[in-house]
This record gives C-alpha cells, structure tokens and sequence, in this order.
C-alpha cells in the first residue's frame, strides 16, 4: 500500500472513524468506481479539484457520481469569480494526490488550508460516503456522520455547501 493510504488509514484509526477499505486494480473514473461502490455499500463520490483563472484560490468540490458539473453555478454559490480545473503540481503539492485518485482524504496534508471544500447538499442525506484514500488502488466507505463529526472537524474544514440540480 502507498505511504499516502497509510497515513489517510492511521489518521482516520486515530480519529475512531470506523470504516471499510478495499484493494483494487487502478480505478479513476466514475464508471470504473461504479462496481466499487456496489462492494462498499455506498457511493464512491466525484471529487474535481478547481481554481479560478488567476489561481487566486484552490476548491474540492466533492459531488454525487452522477451530478453535472456547470462551473458558473457552483462558482456563483462558492462566491468566487469561474472555477475551472487546476493543475496537477498543486494538486499533488497540496492534497498529495494526483488526477484520477482526488479525494477529500487529500485534506489531511493541507495544513495551511488553501483548500477549500465545496459539498453538494444532497450528500446530507447520504447514510455512507465512500472516497479513495488519495491513491486509486484502494478505496474506502465510512459513515457520513463520521465524515462530517469527526473527519472534517480534524482537518479544520466546514464545508460551503453547494445545491447542484440532476439533469432533467
């Protein structure tokens, strides 16, 4: 296992969030994800990892698997100027991660909070939540209440949360 998934696991050990965690072969789409899910009992959620054109600030916008992403809508609710995707050296250098394996995992290492994290609303009604540990070879489920109460509070985040409407 990657150093990165050790130290999410440890974190999350210390913290008391109970959780389930699996081994896979590269998983870095919704659609490879989807039978992951179906094995953790709980959706294997998307995670786009955004800035604003100037680069004045980074956002993790963590969204069902199957929500649309229109950038003027969830930048107008983030009370910031248009998002777009970001490169990966930030990426990397701040969440340890690297496209295909983002997660909000990758919130342990950014200590100075230059992240900010968008939620999408209806996760609230989510009884489990499931993430890659900030590589794509594993993943793991844990309850939303635990991400919520006990994973977010240690990472020092409240999230902005975001209504992101299905496509008719």
């Amino acid at each position: 296992m990657e150093d990165v998934a050790r130290d999410v696991l440890s974190a999350l050990d210390g913290l008391g969030v109970a959780y389930d965690f699996i081994t896979h072969e590269p998983a870095a789409s919704i659609e490879e994800c989807r039978p992951l899910s179906a094995r953790l009992n709980a959706p294997i959620l998307k995670n786009l990892f955004l800035t604003t054109r100037r680069r004045g600030g980074f956002y993790l916008l963590v969204m069902r698997p199957d929500a649309p992403f229109r950038s003027g809508e969830v930048s107008r609710q983030a009370g910031t100027s248009r998002l777009c995707f970001a490169p990966e050296e930030p990426l990397y250098a701040l969440l340890h991660e690297k496209p295909g394996s983002i997660s909000p995992m990758g919130l342990l290492f950014d200590a100075e909070r230059q992240v900010t994290l968008l939620l999408d609303s209806a996760l609230r009604r989510e009884s489990r939540l499931a993430f890659h540990p900030c590589v794509n070879t594993h993943s793991l489920a844990m309850t939303a209440e635990d991400f919520l109460s006990k994973f977010l509070p240690a990472v020092h985040r409240e999230p902005v949360w975001i209504d992101i409407e299905n496509d008719e």
